[in-house]
């Protein structure tokens, strides 16, 4: 295989099988991998606007308000307008969420678990630092491509 597409591949991979992990769990629940992340955010950060979720997440606008709107539609989640600002919403998790917040943070746990599977502890974090700083990477690289191209 051409070692220029080796590590791509592999990480195209893993996100994949992550997704379909997720999918599989979360199904009892009408969620999956793409509503996963916002409800735990949503839950761990009572009251976080549209815009810092989508900033958290590197998500854009339409991406994070089609997961608000079916976490809403389930019951998972309520928006509010904010006092000071009536343009921005605000969101909560709701108690209908509590069993399936749960689910979730014990999937990524099981998940994580079987990511480092006959890994040292020492070799974990280690994979754990050099994902974290292939995402850096990764996400540096973007925003210069498009300075480059934006000639900026």
């Amino acid at each position: 295989m051409d070692e220029s597409v080796f590590l791509g591949r592999n990480i195209s991979i893993a996100y994949r099988m992550a997704n379909r992990f997720y999918d599989r769990v979360l199904a009892p629940w009408g969620i999956g991998c793409g509503q996963q992340f916002f409800l735990l955010r949503i839950h761990e950060h009572r009251g976080i606007s549209m815009y810092d979720l989508a900033r958290m997440g590197l998500y854009d606008k339409g991406t994070v308000t089609r997961a608000v709107q079916k976490l809403e539609e389930l019951g998972y989640v309520r928006s509010e307008a904010d006092e000071h600002d009536k343009r921005v919403r605000r969101l909560y998790a709701t108690e209908a969420a509590e069993p399936v917040v749960r689910e979730a943070s014990a999937a990524r746990v099981r998940w994580n678990e079987m990511l480092t599977r006959g890994m040292t502890p020492e070799e974990a974090e280690a994979a754990k630092g050099l994902v974290a700083r292939i995402a850096e990477n990764a996400l540096l690289a973007l925003e210069q491509e498009e300075k480059e191209n934006n000639g900026i």
